[in-house]
């Protein structure tokens, strides 16, 4: 199995080899430089060499070797010598003897400058050529780059040992500084691994994460803070669904156990019996939708979209709850109209509840209103309806599972407590929102569509 590299490691190691490079380049640089200031040294002292022995020369044609000899006292490494044709007339020593037989040409060859030679060695020199006053003759001087060559393999040498050394600080001290540039991490990752259902209050410090990780632990914060909530969400769902399936539960179990404690005529048992099918037809519509609701919620639930008029939609609504308003001498009425693209069962399923609701908690001889509105962004269908307002306070949990305005009545009148739960899941399959507005005595749920009429 191969183990990752520690991140501390592939960062110090990308900055040492990095490092390396840089380095090995700068020593090169370091060299070329070295060799082209020895370089101009060399011919700058040659040039000179070259025109003092010209103006010995110019004050004395017949070419004295003392005098001429007598100008490199003290550099070693230079020497001369005067030449005709491919003959050598003078010269200060055997070398230059050697190395101006060596250049011999023709009179007509010769080229005054300075150049780069090598000598019968294969050691680098420098040579420099300018004609004797009398034109028939030329003067050459040498000068020998030994020590310029040494100068520079010891320079190669001491790099060659250095480098190594000089790479492995730099990889070294990458690596501390990137480890303690990495200690944030090590308190997310103590954070990450001490995170239980139990600890999700913990929070990140922000004011001690360096500049970079600032971001990443608010994003980490949030996460933190989200799953919290879900996790509250999600015991509170648990501790009302046990209550909401306990109540029918226990009611038929209280009437079962009851009547069978004695002996009982007929009656009690289809009294008996006939309770207990009313709780469980709760139940069978408290996990019918839960399951609903279930689906609805996941991002991924398949929608069968399609354009709905909805004017007929709604008026198709009202002949179903008909008989209901009737019965409280409710009318229902519509206004405007629009197009569509959605789910039609789920969009009936919604409007179905608001409905169900708004008759249920209106006041007698009234109205109920669908208005259907849009602009060019937005289409609204607004269900408003008289009687006892919601008040403000309970606004914001309306649309949350189980939560009842007034819990004792909602049971009463065979309420779940999930249709409002299940109508904000709708509209969030669909990319809308719904909310609620109370004025006077008038109370008003809205559900907000993008337009999609064309």
């Amino acid at each position: 199995m191969k183990v990752p590299k520690s991140l501390a490691w592939r960062v110090g190691g990308m900055v040492g080899v990095f490092c390396a490079v840089l380095v090995l380049l700068i020593a090169i640089g370091t060299d070329h430089l070295l060799r082209l200031a020895l370089d101009k040294r060399a011919k700058t002292e040659l040039i000179g060499k070259m025109e003092v022995l010209q103006q010995v020369l110019n004050a004395n044609t017949s070419a004295d070797e003392s005098k001429l000899s007598a100008q490199l006292v003290g550099h070693p490494y230079l020497h001369w010598a005067l030449v005709s044709d491919s003959t050598v007339l003078k010269s200060s020593d055997p070398f230059a003897r050697e190395q101006a037989l060596a250049q011999a040409r023709p009179q007509s060859k010769w080229i005054a400058g300075v150049f780069a030679r090598k000598n019968n060695l294969g050691d680098p020199i420098l040579l420099g050529i300018q004609a004797h006053p009398t034109q028939a003759q030329w003067l050459l001087v040498f000068l020998e780059r030994e020590s310029d060559q040494k100068l520079l393999l010891l320079f190669r040498q001491s790099q060659a040992l250095a480098l190594p050394f000089a790479v492995l600080f730099i990889a070294l001290g990458s690596w501390l500084v990137a480890k303690r540039a990495l200690q944030p991490l090590q308190t997310f990752n103590a954070l990450v691994s001490s995170v239980t259902a139990a600890s999700l209050h913990a929070r990140l410090g922000i004011e001690a994460v360096p500049t970079e990780l600032q971001e990443l632990a608010i994003s980490f914060n949030g996460m933190l803070q989200r799953l919290e909530n879900s996790v509250e969400r999600l015991s509170q769902f648990s501790a009302d669904l046990a209550h909401e399936m306990r109540t029918p539960l226990s009611n038929v179990l209280g009437d079962i156990q009851v009547n069978l404690s004695k002996t009982r005529e007929v009656a009690d048992y289809q009294r008996v019996l006939a309770s207990a099918e009313e709780e469980l037809l709760r139940l069978n519509r408290l996990i019918n939708d839960l399951l609903f609701l279930a689906n609805a919620e996941q991002a991924e639930q398949a929608l069968n979209l399609e354009e709905i008029e909805l004017k007929p939609l709604i008026e198709m609504l009202f002949d179903f709850f008909d008989a209901l308003a009737e019965s409280k001498n409710i009318q229902l009425l519509v206004s405007g109209s629009g197009q569509i693209l959605a789910d039609k069962s789920m969009l009936q399923r919604a409007l179905t509840n608001l409905l169900s609701n708004a008759i249920r908690h209106a006041d007698l001889a009234s109205a109920i209103t669908v208005a259907i509105g849009q602009d060019p962004q937005m289409l609204n269908i607004a269900i408003t309806n008289k009687g006892e307002i919601i008040h403000p306070e309970h606004h914001a949990h309306l649309f949350e599972r189980f939560y009842r305005v007034d819990p004792a009545r909602s049971r009463n009148d065979g309420g779940s407590g999930l249709g409002l739960a299940i109508i904000s899941s709708i509209m969030k399959l669909h990319h809308g929102d719904v909310d609620v507005s109370c004025s006077s005595n008038t109370t008003t749920f809205r559900l907000r569509f993008k337009n999609t009429s064309r």
